[in-house]
């Protein structure tokens, strides 16, 4: 790969920015550069408008330097890259979506929307965004979406609102919200880095 290929990634509401900075950087050995966007899911900038436009900068700006730019999103950046890739789609090559809730489900009780969102009001916001735009996304838009889910079961994320139509949606061998986020990132990556790099 001749040129710069940079992935945006956007942690989830825990913000486990080292975590991720430290499980990704293999990475770089397959030509990919990481860097981790903290959007900031609980401070005192609620809006999901202005953490999104936050994101929309940066793919400006690796763009203009010519760089390749890729988004993958962790649990609830998950509907924050998707968004940011359905308002610059012509500048992003590929996004990848792991344990992330792309839309609010039926869900009842711990899993619902309403409790997995109580805590971040920006969260809400990007999942109703998210929802919303996504008719906005064309057959050959969702080729360029990779989703990944537990398979043995997701005690955050119900699975239904964790995939993307027409998109390459694919599971991997794990239970549990954080594990499958983790072993996504690393042990389990070769797939998801495969998809970020194929043409």
């Amino acid at each position: 790969m001749s040129k710069k290929h940079k992935v945006i990634i956007v942690p989830g509401l825990g913000d486990e920015t080292s975590a991720i900075r430290l499980f990704t950087n293999h990475w770089r050995s397959h030509g990919l550069e990481p860097v981790i966007h903290s959007v900031g899911w609980h401070d005192d900038k609620n809006n999901f408008k202005s953490k999104l436009q936050n994101i929309v900068k940066l793919i400006d700006k690796f763009s203009k330097e010519g760089s390749t730019v890729s988004l993958l999103g962790v649990s609830a950046g998950g509907s924050a890259v998707l968004n940011a890739f359905i308002e610059q789609k012509d500048r992003i090559h590929r996004v990848v979506n792991i344990c992330g809730r792309l839309r609010a489900g039926t869900q009842k009780g711990f899993r619902s929307f309403e409790a997995r969102t109580s805590s971040s009001p920006a969260f809400a916001q990007s999942i109703i965004l998210c929802e919303s735009s996504e008719s906005k996304l064309s057959k050959s838009d969702r080729s360029k979406v990779m989703t990944v889910r537990a398979m043995f079961g997701d005690e955050l994320v119900p699975s239904d609102t964790a995939v993307l139509k027409g998109a390459y949606n694919t599971r991997i061998p794990t239970p549990e919200h954080i594990f499958s986020i983790g072993m996504a990132l690393t042990i389990l990556s070769k797939p998801i880095i495969l998809f970020i790099q194929s043409q």
